[in-house]
């Protein structure tokens, strides 16, 4: 016997099929298979999609029965974990109990994320209390602070890198203008810079906010000034004050510096004038 497909059309037929005599329910009923003779189509036969069918052969259903009982087993199943949502915008218990089913800590400090980079702590304070608000769990509320610092590193990283190579730039310009004074232009910078008892790290801060180029410009500025309020009529060029241990100093670099050295030995009236002020005074003869 050939398998016969069924279908709720083929089933049911249509007004003209029941007006021609199309058998009825009961005659269709009479006319199923007995027992002890050839069984009709299987339960699987009324799934006309290929992958549906397949999928309840291999779960072993059997008939409608074993199909209804085990959709109840899983609805039982979702529903015992089913958290209600919210009545309307003003249920507060109802957002609060959703939150919390999502993940949302008990307080915005046992978010834990620490400090965001870039931002002060009371910043980082103020976004856990954002995100307590907005009803973040806590999970996600640690992956957007990744994100966070990752991107702020990433920023960071690239003005550094635009910064260092704004800042090499215009030491080969100050060079390239300066020539053979560079070195002394670059002494009267760090006098400039120094003295008003900054640090280091404050300079390097300065630097920061004006660039290098405008940094060292102002200082060495100042340090001019300095210089001229100090100016000791000897031989040669007027030289500003300078303790014999910072002459014995500055001797000491000019001795590394060749292209000094160079410059002097070929006769350079600047360098021979700052040699000889540098030795009368670490000789303290000034």
């Amino acid at each position: 016997m050939s398998e016969q497909a069924l279908s709720i059309e083929e089933l049911m037929g249509d007004v003209d099929d029941a007006a021609a005599g199309a058998p009825s329910v009961d005659q269709m009923a009479d006319s199923s298979p007995k027992k002890g003779t050839t069984e009709g189509p299987s339960f699987l036969d009324h799934f006309s999609d290929e992958a549906t069918r397949g999928y309840m052969k291999r779960k072993g259903f059997k008939d409608v029965q074993a199909l209804g009982a085990s959709f109840a087993s899983l609805e039982r199943m979702m529903s015992a974990g089913r958290v209600p949502l919210p009545a309307g915008e003003d249920d507060a218990d109802g957002y609060a109990r959703a939150f919390t089913a999502l993940g949302r800590p008990e307080t915005a400090a046992d978010y834990g994320f620490g400090e965001l980079a870039g931002a002060d702590p009371e910043f980082s304070g103020q976004a856990a209390e954002w995100l307590f608000e907005a009803g973040v769990g806590k999970a996600r509320a640690a992956a957007l602070a990744e994100k966070w610092n990752a991107h702020v590193g990433e920023r960071e990283t690239a003005a550094k890198a635009e910064f260092d190579a704004q800042s090499r730039a215009d030491w080969i310009d100050l060079q390239r203008e300066w020539g053979p004074k560079f070195a002394r232009n670059t002494e009267i910078f760090r006098r400039g810079a120094t003295h008003f008892g900054l640090g280091h790290q404050e300079i390097i801060a300065i630097e920061g906010a004006l660039g290098t180029r405008r940094t060292v410009d102002l200082f060495a500025r100042i340090g001019e000034g300095l210089a001229e309020d100090q100016f000791i009529e000897g031989e040669g060029a007027p030289k500003f004050g300078m303790t014999a241990e910072e002459a014995e100093a500055r001797i000491a670099t000019l001795r590394r510096d060749q292209a000094w050295q160079a410059r002097w030995m070929s006769g350079g009236a600047e360098e021979k004038a700052e040699w000889s002020r540098l030795t009368k005074i670490a000789a303290g003869n000034a």
